[in-house]
This record gives C-alpha cells, structure tokens and sequence, in this order.
C-alpha cells in the first residue's frame, strides 16, 4: 500500500462539529488579550490617581523647613506619571493588527521587566529616596548629635536599598502569579507562528 491511496480514505474525514475552530480559538485569545488589557490600564490608571493625590498633598503640605517632603511628593508625582505611561501602553493597543506584530506588541506590553520602565524609575527612586534622605537628616540634625545623624542616615540607606529590593522581588511574585502564564501563552503562539 501506498500513502497516496490513503488519501482517498481521508477525503471525507472533517473535524467534529463541537470542535473549536481556529478562528474561534483566536477569537477566544484576543478577547482574553482584550479583557486583560482593559483591567492592567484601569489598574495602573487607578494607582495614577492615588499616587498623584497623595503626591499633590505632600508637595502642598511641603514648608520650607520640610524641604524633603515636597520633594518626596514630586517623587509620587514621577510615580502617577509612570503610571500614566503604563495605563495608556495598555489601552493604545491595535487588536486587529497582523498576527506576528500584535503578538511582539503583547509580549513587550507583559514583560516584568522593560527598558523604557529603567526611563521612569532611576529618577523617580533617586527623587523619592532623596526626598527621605533629606526628611531623615533634617530630621536627626535637630534631635541627634553628628554621630547619631550618620547613623541615621546610613539606616536610611540601608531601609530603602532594602525596600526596593523587597519592592523588586514582591513585584516579580506578583507578576509571575497575575502575568508569566499568560506571557508564556503569547510566546507559544509566536513559535507557532515562526515554526508554521
């Protein structure tokens, strides 16, 4: 027997009529895709708004004798900029692009990691761990003599190196629980594409 008379025996055989298909499983995708999107821009939009208030009020509340304040609120304010930035990449998303673009696009909008996040959080850490530094030191100059002031300062350091770190490794939790699967399904569907 040969494969070609196989191919008569084949002819007729169609995929069930329950089964997904292609179209449907895509469809499917891109509207999981959709849903997730809106719920990371109102997320992101949201934090903006809570960033920028508290910001606002620190800067406002900031006197001239609590320089580090103001400039801890200017810190939230880079914050609720970046979450701006975040929010809009999520809501600016062009569903009905061809397959291989809208995949990279998703895949870049899902990573924990990019480079343009480096853009926004190297100044605002600087802002914001400077703004503390400065409410530190001011503060421990009035109560505390210079010995006492270095350690409060190198405290301070080591508390908000720490913090950051914390922030960084809590993040990377979260993002792996909320978004690693999901991305891991964007990069499958990518090699299929490449592959197929």
């Amino acid at each position: 027997m040969n494969l070609d008379d196989f191919k008569d025996l084949t002819k007729h055989v169609t995929a069930p009529a329950g089964a997904p298909s292609s179209d449907a499983k895509l469809g499917g995708f891109i509207a999981e895709m959709r849903a997730r999107d809106q719920q990371a821009r109102r997320r992101a939009l949201g934090m903006a708004i809570i960033m920028f208030g508290v910001g606002s009020t620190f800067i406002a509340t900031g006197r001239a004798d609590r320089p580090g304040a103001a400039l801890t609120g200017l810190g939230m304010v880079f914050v609720a900029v970046f979450m701006i930035v975040k929010g809009r990449s999520f809501g600016r998303v062009n569903y009905a692009a061809p397959a291989r673009e809208f995949l990279a696009a998703a895949a870049k909008r899902y990573q924990y990691w990019r480079a343009e996040d480096m853009v926004f959080t190297v100044p605002l850490l600087l802002t914001l761990g400077e703004g503390g530094g400065l409410t530190v030191w001011l503060t421990a100059q009035k109560y505390l003599g210079e010995r006492g002031v270095r350690f409060a300062i190198l405290g301070y350091l080591v508390f908000f190196v720490g913090l950051c770190v914390f922030g960084w490794i809590a993040g990377r939790k979260q993002w792996q629980r909320e978004h690693a699967a999901w991305l891991d399904e964007i990069r499958r569907r990518q090699g299929e594409l490449s592959n197929g």
